[in-house]
């Protein structure tokens, strides 16, 4: 994390309050495992450990490719994870991504004594991963679809060292910039009222404009164009970046409760113009030096910001608000008078 996020996550959890609720039906006492109940999760447990080592090693694009086109078992798991954390109120495990939800869920079974159901849900998913096995096994074997997917690597590192998709590229990364700077502009009761985007939200986005740069990267020599996948490629980072625009928004219309005024309406504006200028030439310049410019920026305004935060949380208001807006524009303007030597002059 960068200098400035973590002063903007020093801002956000000056006065934060995080509420944490759990609930969980009691579990009955777990009884000794039978003996046949541990001769079917001694293999099974063994076998989820080797076959999850192995999708670990296949290629990332394969395995995608698998999950996609022969994954249908992996909605049999899915409902199996959910039926059981239904079953045994394992509320701590409901989680929307499989990666964090099944060891929980594993971990709650065995804790209850539920070796059985524990032993049946390796299983289900061992026997998953053995379809989505067998369908890189047999992509791996087909010269044709291995072709294919060479000149479809190949195509892509060409898409993303071209020029023009240099600054595409960040516009994610510079879209949450600009997110958390006016998060941080915010007492915690108004940072509240907007919670942040999830990333299963934006996936939901983001599928159609994926779907079209794998579909254009993956055509024949003949009907391939590159120009047209750049394109894509770069609505594709704009439609990342565009994802936190509801939460932007969100905060936005929450400033009025606590101090905005126009007067503090066109301070944010030059924040935010600063750093839409900095990110401009961050874009094209040696990540490092970027960097280094940041980096100073924060050390020498940090304290004063972390000041004017401190007394803006404690008594939201106008005055507090401008101070606040006014420290943060010192920082963002030493940090761009320091990038401002680094950026590259314009060829004619």
């Amino acid at each position: 994390m960068s200098l400035f996020g973590l002063l903007v996550a020093q801002l956000l959890a000056c006065s934060a309050t995080q509420l944490l609720a759990f609930s969980a039906a009691p579990q009955p006492e777990p009884h000794a495992p039978a003996a046949d109940t541990n001769a079917k999760l001694e293999p099974a447990t063994q076998a989820h450990t080797d076959l999850a080592t192995q999708l670990a090693k296949a290629p990332h694009d394969i395995l995608t490719h698998c999950q996609t086109r022969s994954g249908d078992c992996l909605i049999s798991v899915a409902e199996r994870r959910e039926a059981l954390v239904a079953k045994h109120y394992l509320n701590a495990c409901r989680d929307s991504d499989p990666v964090k939800q099944n060891p929980c869920i594993a971990h709650e079974l065995e804790r209850a004594g539920k070796l059985a159901e524990l032993a049946s849900f390796y299983e289900t998913e061992n026997w998953c991963s053995r379809k989505l096995l067998e369908c890189i096994t047999d992509f791996s074997k087909d010269a044709e679809q291995m072709a294919i997917r060479q000149r479809t690597q190949d195509r892509r590192e060409d898409m993303e060292a071209a020029p023009e998709a240099a600054l595409a590229q960040r516009a994610p990364e510079f879209a949450k910039e600009k997110l958390d700077f006016v998060r941080s502009i915010l007492p915690p009761k108004g940072q509240a009222e907007c919670p942040p985007t999830t990333p299963e939200a934006c996936e939901k986005k983001l599928t159609a404009p994926s779907a079209d740069v794998e579909a254009e990267l993956i055509k024949a020599p003949a009907a391939y164009d590159a120009k047209r996948a750049l394109a894509l490629y770069a609505s594709l980072q704009r439609a990342e970046a565009e994802c936190s625009a509801p939460e932007l928004s969100c905060l936005l219309d929450q400033l009025p409760q606590y101090g905005a005024t126009p007067e503090t309406d066109k301070l944010l504006k030059q924040n935010l113009t600063l750093i839409a200028q900095q990110q401009a030439i961050r874009a094209n310049v040696a990540p490092e030096a970027a960097d280094q410019c940041m980096s100073a920026g924060v050390t020498q305004h940090s304290d004063r910001i972390v000041s004017a935060y401190q007394a803006y949380a404690a008594a939201p208001g106008t005055y507090a608000l401008l101070r606040l807006q006014k420290a943060f524009i010192a920082m963002h303007q030493a940090q761009l008078w320091c990038l401002m030597p680094l950026a590259k002059p314009n060829k004619r």
